[in-house]
């Protein structure tokens, strides 16, 4: 069967050219709107990608910062991180950076006889009183309370033990030290070196070992350079380094503060 072809009138062919350029720039709008959200999307997730990034950065440069500042911490506390037995005056503690004055002569306050430098080592070492902990302070010290010598508090009426503080003990040791270096001058004034001479050594080397035992129990780990000259011109240790020190001072108005006296009858010790 043949097909039957017709004749299109101009207007109808014009308005057909026109129905499909018509829906052709439909089209050409259409695909361009998709592109162009296509491409708003593209770059929202770009910029969200990014955003992503930058969160991640600066939240690890955070937790980095936090982490250095935590060993910071915990390096300029590490004194205070150390554990320690537990005593009484543990709230009296204050720490201080101090420069030890160790000339090659010295000449310090502490150095030598004479009234100045007895009452020195008077104010560092005598009439400094016991203090008095109960029986739960003495089971935290983990210390044996039986058999300990009991005292009274002339002041309170409480009742406690009797203890005394060690860095006095090591301070009357170096005192007795000092003394025995000049015992010329000091045995004929009576006293710890005027004992005869064996109890005197015997009083000496409990000193000296007592001493040797702190030193070593604490090992300072501190250092010292060496500088020339001195008066042979070799070089002389410089002892002046910074070093962290616990206030002296503190501790000696506690002990003072805190002081028990001793009861009427209780025995010397």
């Amino acid at each position: 069967m043949s097909q039957a072809y017709r004749s299109v009138p101009v207007e109808e062919e014009q308005s057909l050219t026109s129905r499909d350029d018509s829906a052709s720039e439909s089209e050409k709008w259409e695909w361009r709107t998709e592109k162009k959200s296509l491409s708003s999307r593209l770059q929202q997730i770009s910029t969200s990608h990014w955003a992503w990034i930058l969160q991640a950065v600066m939240l690890s440069a955070s937790i980095t910062f936090f982490a250095v500042g935590v060993c910071m911490r915990t390096s300029t506390k590490q004194a205070d991180s150390i554990p320690m037995t537990w005593s009484p005056l543990n709230e009296a503690i204050k720490y201080e950076i101090k420069h030890f004055d160790l000339k090659p002569i010295p000449d310090g306050p502490f150095v030598g006889v004479g009234d100045a430098v007895d009452a020195k080592w008077d104010w560092a070492t005598d009439g400094i009183p016991d203090t008095m902990v109960s029986r739960e302070e003495m089971i935290k010290m983990n210390m044996d309370p039986n058999g300990a010598l009991e005292t009274t508090d002339p002041a309170t009426g409480r009742r406690g033990f009797r203890v005394a503080i060690e860095v006095f003990h090591q301070l009357h040791c170096l005192n007795l030290l000092r003394q025995a270096n000049h015992k010329s001058h000091y045995a004929p004034l009576g006293g710890d070196t005027s004992a005869e001479p064996e109890d005197l050594h015997g009083h000496l080397d409990h000193c000296i070992d007592a001493l040797r035992q702190f030193v070593m129990c604490q090992s300072d780990t501190n250092v010292f350079p060496f500088r020339f000259p001195f008066n042979d011109g070799d070089p002389w240790p410089d002892y002046s380094s910074p070093r962290m020190c616990r206030n002296y001072d503190k501790i000696r108005d506690w002990a003072v503060e805190h002081g028990v006296a001793r009861g009427v009858g209780e025995p010397d010790h």
